[in-house]
């Protein structure tokens, strides 16, 4: 009767969804809407390795011609978190360039998928 309680407790845990504990919140970029008619204008892929005690960036240009027109930017992290940040510095939505900047942790590389859509 004294391993009763305890076993109980103990299967609740195992069992519980309290036990889970919830993903890291990642640094996307989800700006805009992609409505009919927009396309893929360009997919880029930016990666950097770590390197120990080192903080990198990259910045993403992607320039259109006069008559393109931004409507969503998409910058998602791809596999294991590893902390780092994505923003834009220039450009963006009803425009027809934008600048994204991707920057790391220190000692940390990232991975993240860039997608331009518009007109």
């Amino acid at each position: 009767m004294k391993f009763v309680l305890p076993l109980l407790l103990l299967a609740l845990a195992v069992f519980s969804d309290a036990a889970v504990v919830p993903n890291a919140i990642r640094n996307n970029i989800n700006i805009g809407y992609v409505r009919p008619g927009d396309r893929l204008l360009q997919r880029v892929s930016v990666y950097q390795p770590p390197r120990a005690n080192t903080i990198q960036y990259q910045d993403y240009v992607y320039r259109g011609n006069a008559r393109t027109r931004i409507s969503s930017i998409v910058a998602t992290e791809v596999g294991a978190r590893q902390f780092a940040s994505a923003w834009i510095t220039r450009g963006g939505i009803g425009y027809n360039n934008v600048t994204i900047r991707v920057q790391s942790a220190r000692g940390y590389g990232y991975n993240y998928v860039i997608d331009v859509w518009g007109q």
